[in-house]
C-alpha cells in the first residue's frame, strides 16, 4: 500500500487549503520582483522545497525570498526557454515533480488539492509526464475570463529528466518524453501587479521576440490547416498563432476574434482594456515584422551619412557696420 503522507493545512492567497502535501518542488523565475514575490511564495505555503531563480534583480527580491524561506540561485536571463532548463539542470530539487510559477502568479487550494490527487503519494499515480495548467488572468480586480483567452494552457507541471522547454516567440514550448496531461483547476496570474507601464514595457520587448519568430514562420511556410481543425485545443490555438503572422490587419482581426467572437465585451470595460491592449500588442509586432523585412530606416539612415560627409559650405559674413552716429577713428584723432 502507498504511504500517506500527513495533513497539512495552509493559508494561500488569502483561500486555505487542509488536504496532503504534494510532491512537488517549486521553482520561481524572478527579475526585480520585489511587489510581488512575498504574496508569491506564501502561495507555497504548502510546499517544502521552494527555489527562487532570479536573474539579477536589483531590488529587494532577493533579501525578501530568502526572508521568506526560499532558496536562491541566480543565472543571468537569455530566454525563458533557456531559464527554465538550467533550472532543471542546476537546482537541486527535493521532489520528482516540479512546478515552474512566475512571481506574479499564485497557487490556489484547488490546484494544490488538484495536484496531489493526479500525482498521489511519490508522484507515481499518472501515467503523463507534465501536465498542461490553466491560468486566470486577474486585471482591474476581477478575472477577464473571455477576453485573456481562458483557459490558454502552458506546461507548468512536469516530472524531472522527461521535460525540457523550447524557445518559442516570447515565451516557451514544452518538449516532453511521454504524454502530457491537463490540469483543471487554474492558478491565478496578477499580470498588472506592477502597473500598466511595466506591462508595456515587458511587452514592447516581448513583440520584438515575436517579430522574430514570425519572420521565420514565414520563411519556412510553418501554417497547418489541419492543425487549426484539430480537437486538441492547445494544438489548434498555436496553429492559429502561426497563422495570424500570414494575416494583414492582425491588430484589428485581433481585437474582434478576443472582443466578439471570445465574448469578451461580457468582461465588461475591463475587457475592452484588454482586448484594445492584446491588439495594440498584435500592432507592434505587425510594424517589427514590416520594419524588418522593409528596412524603413534605410533611407533615414544614408541621409544622415551623406550630410555628415558632405562639407558645409563656408558662410560669407557681411562686413561689419560702423555704429550710427559715431564718428570713424580718424576723424576722432
Amino acid at each position: 500500500m502507498s504511504q500517506v503522507g500527513p495533513i497539512i493545512e495552509v493559508e494561500l492567497d488569502r483561500d486555505r487549503y487542509r488536504g496532503q502535501r504534494p510532491p512537488v518542488s517549486v521553482v520561481i523565475l524572478t527579475f526585480n520582483e520585489e511587489a510581488n514575490i512575498a504574496d508569491c511564495i506564501k502561495s507555497c505555503a504548502w510546499c517544502d522545497d521552494i527555489h527562487v531563480l532570479d536573474s539579477g534583480s536589483s531590488d529587494q527580491t532577493v533579501p525578501i525570498a530568502l526572508a521568506l524561506g526560499a532558496t536562491v540561485h541566480t543565472n543571468k536571463f537569455k530566454s525563458f526557454g533557456d531559464q527554465r532548463n538550467w533550472a532543471i539542470d542546476h537546482i537541486p530539487c527535493k521532489h520528482p515533480w516540479h512546478f515552474h510559477l512566475d512571481a506574479d502568479e499564485r497557487f490556489t487550494p484547488e490546484v494544490v488539492a488538484e495536484m496531489a490527487t493526479i500525482l498521489g503519494p511519490g508522484g507515481a499515480t499518472t501515467p503523463h509526464v507534465c501536465f498542461l495548467s490553466p491560468s486566470k488572468m486577474i486585471f482591474l480586480g476581477r478575472w477577464i475570463k473571455r477576453s485573456a483567452g481562458y483557459p490558454n494552457y502552458q506546461v507548468r507541471l512536469f516530472k524531472f529528466g522527461v521535460c525540457r522547454f523550447m524557445d518559442f516567440g516570447h515565451g516557451q514550448r514544452e518538449v516532453p518524453q511521454g504524454s502530457v496531461g491537463t490540469m483543471v483547476e487554474p492558478y491565478r496570474h496578477y499580470g498588472f501587479s506592477k502597473g500598466l507601464a511595466d506591462w508595456l514595457y515587458k511587452h514592447n520587448h516581448y513583440s520584438g521576440r515575436e517579430a522574430e519568430e514570425g519572420l521565420l514562420i514565414r520563411a519556412e511556410h510553418r501554417m497547418s490547416w489541419g492543425a487549426m481543425l484539430t480537437a486538441d485545443a492547445t494544438r489548434r490555438r498555436r496553429a492559429a498563432k502561426n497563422f495570424a503572422y500570414f494575416l494583414r490587419f492582425r491588430a484589428v482581426w485581433r481585437f474582434l476574434y478576443n472582443f466578439i467572437l471570445r465574448l469578451g465585451f461580457l468582461d465588461g470595460l475591463a475587457g475592452f482594456h484588454y482586448c484594445a491592449m492584446i491588439s495594440m500588442y498584435e500592432y507592434w509586432i505587425e510594424l517589427k515584422i514590416r520594419e524588418a523585412q522593409q528596412r524603413w530606416t534605410a533611407e533615414t539612415d544614408a541621409l544622415v551619412v551623406r550630410m555628415l560627409s558632405t562639407p558645409e559650405p563656408a558662410v560669407m559674413m557681411p562686413p561689419a557696420q560702423q555704429p550710427t552716429g559715431t564718428a570713424p577713428q580718424e576723424a576722432r584723432s
